[in-house]
């Protein structure tokens, strides 16, 4: 069974995710991975990737110029033959709050939850990118949508916080110094 293992440093910067998937493409389909698996590995890969490099920017943008020894790299490794995806992304951002998410979003079992829809999306669109369609403007409401992505085409999603005192933590703290994200699927597709 032929296997193929990748594993590189880059810089935090939206650039390398094209070097990354022109890479992986070649990988996936020297193991003869139909079309349809190739896509939604790379949307998934396209999706870890920029996150973990927004996550890494917006933490760098409070390092001095002077101190270029402390920028941070996305390390990224993954791991494929015939029956079998698995890929790891490390950031060294702020850390991805799963708690935090699911206590942002409202709860439909509390007696507060139309308040809490109107403070939701009031500081949704206040705070969110915003897409435009055909002419329309689109909050991008809600939280996890890259999440949802990577649920829908992974069939396994850890996710590790990197602590700069507990070294893995089970919450985002003061300390939180990065994510270490690992997605796995088996082949879907024959």
């Amino acid at each position: 069974m032929k296997t193929i293992q990748h594993i590189d440093s880059y810089p935090a910067d939206s650039s390398i995710v094209q070097r990354v998937i022109s890479v992986l493409d070649d990988d996936l389909r020297s193991i003869n991975c139909r079309q349809e698996e190739i896509d939604e590995i790379i949307i998934s890969i396209d999706e870890a990737l920029t996150n973990a490099i927004q996550k890494t920017i917006r933490t760098q943008e409070n390092i001095p110029a002077a101190h270029a020894d402390q920028i941070r790299a996305i390390t990224v490794r993954y791991l494929l033959d015939e029956e079998h995806f698995e890929a790891t992304i490390i950031d060294h951002g702020g850390g991805f709050d799963l708690v935090k998410s699911f206590n942002d979003s409202p709860n439909r079992r509390t007696e507060d939850y139309f308040g809490q829809l109107v403070r939701y999306i009031d500081k949704s669109e206040s705070s969110e990118p915003r897409v435009t369609v055909n002419g329309r403007e689109l909050s991008l409401k809600g939280i996890g949508a890259g999440l949802k992505i990577l649920l829908a085409f992974m069939d396994r999603i850890t996710i590790d916080l990197i602590d700069r005192e507990n070294v893995i933590s089970n919450s985002v703290t003061e300390f939180t110094d990065g994510t270490i994200l690992t997605i796995s699927r088996k082949r879907r597709y024959r």
